[in-house]
């Protein structure tokens, strides 16, 4: 998923296409099943509009991200980020709407493709969405635009943490977010 923004819009994705992108093992041959699954590719393996959209840097997240919406619909209705979930609730949402004996790879697959996407962006072309955070929640800050400065620019940013941390390490790892970032102390509060 990465290789595509960065890539020529190929005429058709095929085996040949793939070894030149260096995806020389049988099993990445697997990515075309995948593409045409999320609307990437047609029957006959040539890029849709979705591809094309896709390739936009900044606007292209925010596509894929509908298009995950859209195929994994049952796990978007039963949590609000299932990209976030943990491996074994991820399990029980795929063998309760897929029941499936592949569960890990289906898993995989829906992990990989988030990581190429953006879900709180709204698609070019499709309706504001309103935010389920309701205005002047205590510590969010509504988005601050200034024409004068040309557009706004968010930054999401996603941290995988492992388990076997303490909570102080867990702390200390977003004191350094809000000090490296944020340009704040461990003192700062944000008020």
């Amino acid at each position: 998923m990465k290789a595509i923004p960065s890539r020529p819009k190929p005429t058709k994705v095929n085996e040949g296409l793939l070894k030149s992108w260096e995806f020389r093992d049988t099993n990445d041959r697997s990515i075309i099943r995948v593409l045409k699954a999320v609307g990437l590719l047609n029957g006959s393996n040539e890029p849709t509009d979705v591809y094309t959209k896709f390739m936009d840097l900044v606007g292209g997240p925010p596509v894929l991200g509908a298009e995950i919406k859209k195929i994994y619909a049952p796990l978007f209705t039963a949590s609000h980020t299932p990209f976030n979930e943990s491996p074994e609730k991820l399990r029980n949402l795929f063998n309760i709407h897929s029941g499936s004996a592949t569960l890990d790879l289906q898993i995989q697959t829906f992990k990989a493709l988030c990581e190429s996407a953006s879900f709180d962006a709204a698609v070019p072309g499709s309706p504001p969405v309103s935010s389920p955070v309701p205005p002047g929640a205590p510590g969010i800050q509504p988005p601050q635009s200034n024409n004068a400065l040309g557009p706004a620019i968010n930054i999401n940013l996603h941290i995988h943490l492992p388990e076997n941390k303490t909570r102080r390490d867990y702390e200390a790892i977003i004191e350094d977010i809000g000090r490296y970032i944020f340009g704040r102390n461990s003192g700062d509060r944000g008020d």
